[in-house]
């Protein structure tokens, strides 16, 4: 009976072992879980695909609520990065590029007035949108904005008392418009949400914007912006 139950106690202690080892793996290396949603007005079909995939398309400030406006260089970044992985590739003008450019040709001034009254009314005025996008060598303008990033640090599992996981909660929202630059019509906006679930093991790790905000640009891009289109075709 003594050996006999020195046999089970060893299997017991053997997949005690096992298992605290496999959890302290899993819990080495951050698990991640995501959910998003993404909502698209249909494209206008007055969309040219040809000029939207062969010709640079510029993009603009990114607009952000007060508070985390510092964050518009990473969600800038992000979106050229998805649009130059979609089907077809868009070939964007980034926000620094637009800048150098506008300030070249003295219309600095210009985008201001085009920003200031696109935050009052929600629409950009016809002429300035022209006049800029003439500049830029563009015609379609692409106006992203960001609605909210937020993060949050919450206990996920408990062992005997002991806080084992932590997990970091992440949320963005983004929306995308597209603008023709010579009717001043609006042809297509889509928002999109995502919420990210990573386990972590050192309170000051953190899930990166870039990445989530690459996701879900992506998303965005390929239900809304690229939608029913058929992939790729040769630019001349």
């Amino acid at each position: 009976m003594a050996r006999a139950s020195m046999r089970v106690s060893g299997r017991v202690v053997k997949r005690f072992i096992v298992s605290s080892a496999m959890f302290a793996a899993g819990c080495s290396t951050p698990f991640y879980l995501s959910h998003d949603h993404v909502t698209s007005t249909p494209r206008s079909p007055s969309v040219d695909m040809a000029v939207l995939a062969c010709e640079p398309v510029a993009a603009l400030g990114v607009v952000t609520p007060s508070g985390i406006q510092g964050l518009s260089p990473t969600i800038s970044h992000a979106l050229t990065v998805a649009l130059a992985q979609g089907s077809p590739p868009i070939r964007v003008v980034s926000m620094p590029e637009v800048l150098n450019r506008l300030t070249d040709r003295g219309l600095a001034g210009e985008y201001a007035d085009l920003l200031a009254g696109y935050g009052r009314s929600g629409i950009p005025e016809r002429e300035r949108l022209q006049r800029i996008g003439a500049a830029l060598g563009s015609r379609y303008l692409l106006q992203p904005g960001l609605a909210e990033f937020s993060q949050s640090l919450v206990d996920k599992f408990e062992f005997t008392g002991l806080k084992i996981v932590k997990t970091r909660i992440s949320g963005l929202r983004l929306w995308l418009q597209v603008w023709d630059t010579q009717t001043g019509h609006i042809l297509s906006e889509s928002t999109g949400e995502l919420t990210v679930a990573a386990s972590v093991v050192r309170q000051d790790r953190t899930v990166s914007l870039d990445d989530i905000a690459q996701k879900l640009w992506s998303r965005i891009i390929r239900d809304g912006l690229l939608a029913a289109s058929t992939g790729s075709r040769p630019c001349v």
